[in-house]
């Protein structure tokens, strides 16, 4: 990749920085430059879980906010298929509400009696740092019986044992969270609330509370120090597991070779949009 392309390719607007960016940057500079600079995204993605993921996302939002037709579940399949227009046939449109349905449903039976109080839904939130942005989604904030005020998280999950956990304890995710919402919020956040999901072949529901450990947002500051440094400095280095492991990178086509031949055959524009706001949901 050449000085010249780098160069055309960075705009002059603050940059914006949030937990899948970092993640993205720390694991690869290159797959954070092409993904988020040249705004390209695979035309064969195959990122059924994140689908899956990601409507149930957005079915316990319109629950939480009371625009969640519960008649309208067993068409939920067209719904899908607006909502991710990646998804090209039918049937695997019906196939992935259906899971994402049977997911959320056993969700809503195993806390039918839920002590916690739902303060507010998916909220997207930003903080002006001066040289960059940082931005993060809260699933929704919760209120525990004893009046204390939680971050909740919704986790869909194949699996569940202690290292999920502790990676959940100390996530990137979790750690700018805690960064934004001590700044935007007057009351105190005591930790997360994850409730999570998981996907075996009769799902299984936990709930677990999480406290903020002490030096969760020093570590998170100087993560984002050195993430905030590499992409002004322009370091989109290429990450040594594709040389170490023959990692099959979604972006090693273009690492290899860039050509607009291999933009055009394997690759697509992705416009850099922000989430739209609770206001703007389309009612199911």
């Amino acid at each position: 990749m050449s000085k010249q392309k780098q160069q055309q390719s960075l705009v002059n607007e603050k940059l914006r920085i949030s937990a899948s960016r970092c993640n993205t940057y720390l694991h690869c500079g290159m797959e954070y430059f092409f993904t988020y600079h040249e705004h390209l995204q695979p035309k064969e993605s195959g990122a059924r879980p994140l689908f899956v993921g990601a409507l149930v996302h957005r079915l316990k939002h319109q629950f939480n906010i009371g625009k969640l037709n519960l008649e309208a579940l067993a068409d939920y399949g067209k719904v899908v298929q607006k909502l991710f227009p990646e998804i090209a046939n039918d049937q695997e449109a019906i196939s992935i509400a259906s899971e994402a349905l049977t997911l959320f449903s056993g969700f809503v039976n195993e806390f039918k009696d839920d002590p916690l109080t739902v303060v507010s839904s998916e909220t997207h939130l930003e903080l002006d740092r001066g040289d960059y942005i940082l931005y993060t989604r809260v699933d929704e904030l919760v209120r525990t019986q004893d009046e204390k005020l939680w971050r909740g998280e919704h986790k869909t999950t194949a699996r569940i044992d202690n290292a999920y956990l502790k990676g959940l304890k100390r996530g990137i995710q979790a750690g700018i969270a805690d960064i934004v919402l001590s700044k935007v919020m007057p009351e105190k956040i005591w930790g997360t609330m994850y409730n999570l999901l998981v996907k075996t072949k009769v799902p299984q529901y936990y709930r677990s509370p999480i406290l903020t450990e002490k030096n969760l947002r020093p570590m998170t500051e100087s993560m984002l120090k050195y993430v905030h440094d590499g992409i002004t400095n322009e370091r989109f280095g290429c990450s040594m597991d594709c040389f170490v492991w023959n990692r099959e990178c979604k972006f090693l086509p273009l690492c290899k070779h860039d050509s607009p031949q291999i933009r055009e055959a394997f690759y697509k524009y992705r416009p850099d949009e922000i989430p739209t706001s609770e206001g703007e949901e389309d009612e199911v």
